[in-house]
């Protein structure tokens, strides 16, 4: 089972109910905070996700490294330096290329500040087409994306959940329409996708309800749930939109939407 809670629906400019972004996902019972952007470690404890604070997160996982979808590793990272957190467990980061020379760039600003105090740190670099399993059974694939992306990292990714049935969420990160994210997507039982802005706004290395839409056609995903909406695309009812070119059920997401593979019977679509 995967399990999806959207901590942050929104991008870079936030509104009620779209923050920016942070996913907790839980894979056969493996728990993963993905993309920790600003307040992200705030907004997982408030969801209940992470009772015991910072001592509840083992692995992080990030598709890319824009303040957006990453800065929270700061936050993470000094409260697991405190004396407070219990944890020995070990605290596992994993990214694209480009990951260990930013936490060396943090590093290099608020010195042994980030080194957690009882828990050793591991980091793992993964590259498109690389595939990881976890602890429970589950798999996670990465795949390459569309996003321009010129100073930490070249590679930006996306990823493929499957848990120990086979059943597959599948998560783009910042993209355009690209080939990667059409294969990755093919036939997976959900599909949370960003979608930046409307039509009108379109802007390279993002998706619009279009794009989305032409995407899930041509992909034929169980359903798809937008995220990553900045003000304009977060004020419309984007579902219409994307409904012109697909019939596949479309959500669209705010901060706190909860998502399943597979879907509760009789699942209402927000």
């Amino acid at each position: 089972m995967i399990l999806c809670h959207i901590l942050g629906a929104g991008g870079a400019t936030p509104l009620p109910g779209h923050s920016p972004a942070a996913y907790h996902m839980e894979v056969d019972g493996d728990p993963i905070l993905l993309d920790p952007g600003p307040g992200a470690l705030v907004r997982l404890v408030a969801a209940g996700r992470a009772p015991g604070g910072v001592d509840d997160v083992a692995h992080l996982l990030l598709s890319h490294l824009h303040p957006d979808h990453c800065l929270d590793l700061v936050t993470i990272l000094f409260a697991a330096h405190s004396p407070l957190p219990a944890c020995t467990d070990p605290l596992l980061i994993t990214g694209p290329p480009g990951l260990r020379y930013l936490l060396e760039r943090f590093t290099g600003i608020w010195g042994s500040s980030l080194e957690p105090r009882r828990r050793e740190l591991q980091v793992r670099e993964v590259v498109a087409g690389e595939a990881f399993d976890l602890p429970g059974g589950g798999r996670v694939e990465g795949f390459a994306v569309d996003h321009p992306q010129d100073r930490m990292a070249e590679v930006c990714l996306g990823y493929r959940f499957l848990d120990g049935e086979g059943r597959s969420l599948v998560y783009s990160g910042d993209t355009g329409p690209c080939p990667g994210l059409t294969r990755a997507a093919a036939g997976c039982d959900l599909l949370v996708v960003e979608c930046s802005t409307t039509d009108e706004l379109a802007t390279p290395g993002h998706m619009t309800p279009t794009g989305v839409g032409e995407l899930c056609a041509a992909a034929a995903p169980g359903r798809v749930a937008l995220t990553h909406q900045y003000p304009p695309a977060a004020e419309l009812d984007l579902r219409p939109l994307v409904g012109r070119h697909t019939e596949i059920p479309v959500i669209q997401a705010r901060d706190g939407t909860v998502l399943s593979v597979p879907a509760p019977e009789g699942e209402p679509t927000p």
